[in-house]
């Protein structure tokens, strides 16, 4: 993976987040504008786990961030032969059966794959449901970039940013100054 940005950030103030995001490579990206960038790095944080990171959110949020994810990236179904989607942690499948495809038809990216034996469905990015969602996480966000006049070139370019949530379990995982690198621009995939 190529990584964009290196982020570094303080621990976590109630609800608010504050940081510094550096350019790997300015002549490529900008700084996005938008809230969807913030939530971006709160999820990042949580996969890069790191020593900052492992076991420090709850179940609840490990769920949440996981539905982030796959809102985001599509989400992929476990299925039989047959498309009938699996027991988590089984080959057996599910009851009531549900065929993955009939139920899924308007996320169904028409792709699936084997992996380790198993048969899997890929669903869709779900952009409109992932802004959806990041208007009620993220309450605000701002991100200034540094003046480059002032800037040494060894360094890059960087922005400070400040992100507030909704609820403080969002950032259960940055209980201390972190370090972290994103391939995340802000981006919305469609």
């Amino acid at each position: 993976m190529t990584y964009i940005f290196d982020v570094f950030t303080g621990a976590r103030r109630g609800a608010t987040l504050t940081g510094t995001v550096r350019y790997r490579d300015p002549d490529n990206y900008g700084f996005s504008q938008g809230p969807a960038f913030g939530l971006q790095l709160i999820m990042d944080a949580w996969k890069e786990r790191g020593d900052f990171g492992a076991g420090l959110v709850s179940a609840a949020m490990e769920s949440e961030f996981k539905e982030l994810f796959e809102l985001y990236f599509g989400g992929e179904v476990r299925v039989d032969e047959e498309g009938y989607r699996l027991e988590d942690g089984s080959s057996n499948v599910r009851i009531p059966r549900v065929n993955v495809v009939e139920r899924y038809k308007d996320q169904f990216g028409g792709r699936s794959y084997r992996s380790h034996g198993q048969r899997y469905v890929m669903l869709r990015p779900q952009p409109a449901e992932f802004a959806r969602r990041t208007e009620e996480i993220i309450v605000s966000w701002e991100i200034r970039e540094d003046d480059p006049t002032d800037l040494d070139e060894d360094e890059g370019t960087s922005a400070f940013f400040t992100l507030e949530v909704s609820d403080p379990r969002y950032l259960e995982h940055f209980t201390k100054n972190t370090y972290f690198q994103t391939a995340f621009t802000g981006h919305l995939l469609s």
